[in-house]
């Protein structure tokens, strides 16, 4: 008679490790569009290809990153930089919140690490895993977030490396076709999301500010403030809709 032999929590965690790695997989396209152009556009700004990676590594946020590379070169003050980073991440407090759900029977360390590799991608995956089981595993998390992680840093080095063995002539060109994809993956996102009418109000809202008190004041606090107007106006207006519809 043939025993059933029980797995090891150490072979359930590893499981489950994978499994978090293939849930990451359909993102991962994503990741490696805006990635390599973030690590273009890092070139293209004047950093090496070693300080884009450890700048993708620490900071790991596309919009901040982009964000990062344009207040850096236009010569921005590092308070301004560091301030701006942080409103565009506020985000991720929100999202680490309403995980914090799922994770209710984890170690602060195991929630820290969670939640520092915290994207909007894995957030969206993670959710519907949370939401069908009520939990989710921590080893599974972990899997998820770090493919996303590796991968992200992986096109970042790409982009900055391509970029960075093009000729002089090219980079100039370069510099703008990549504001073009950035533009276009904005658009691509625009189109897939459901709340179109609230998304465009918002990206107006941001862009009328910016022309009208780009002349007045230094660029940086412009777009510290014509993000967080945005952002608020947003907020509202999608808290008003969702009443609206119960």
């Amino acid at each position: 008679m043939l025993m059933n032999k029980k797995t090891s929590p150490r072979d359930e965690a590893a499981a489950e490790f994978r499994a978090g790695i293939i849930a990451c997989l359909p993102t991962i396209p994503g990741y490696w569009s805006i990635g390599f152009a973030a690590g273009a556009i890092g070139t293209l700004s004047g950093f090496t290809t070693a300080q884009t990676a450890l700048l993708a590594s620490a900071l790991y946020a596309g919009s901040a990153q982009f964000l990062f590379y344009s207040l850096w070169a236009t010569g921005a003050e590092v308070a301004s930089v560091v301030l701006s980073v942080l409103l565009v991440n506020l985000r991720y407090l929100l999202m680490s919140s309403a995980m914090s759900v799922f994770f209710r029977e984890y170690t602060t360390g195991q929630k820290i690490i969670s939640g520092l590799l915290l994207t909007d991608e894995t957030f969206g995956v993670a959710v519907q895993r949370g939401s069908g089981h009520n939990k989710v595993p921590y080893a599974w998390m972990l899997g998820l977030n770090v493919a996303a992680w590796l991968n992200w840093i992986l096109a970042c080095v790409v982009g900055a490396g391509l970029a960075s063995a093009l000729p002089p002539s090219l980079m100039e060109g370069l510099s703008f076709s990549l504001v073009s994809m950035f533009i276009g993956l904005v658009l691509m996102i625009w189109f897939a999301s459901r709340r179109k009418a609230l998304e465009a109000f918002s990206i107006a809202t941001a862009v009328v500010i910016t022309l009208f008190t780009a002349g007045h004041a230094d660029m940086s606090v412009v777009v510290i403030v014509a993000a967080s107007v945005a952002a608020t106006l947003a907020t509202v207006g999608l808290r008003l809709t969702s009443k609206g519809e119960q």
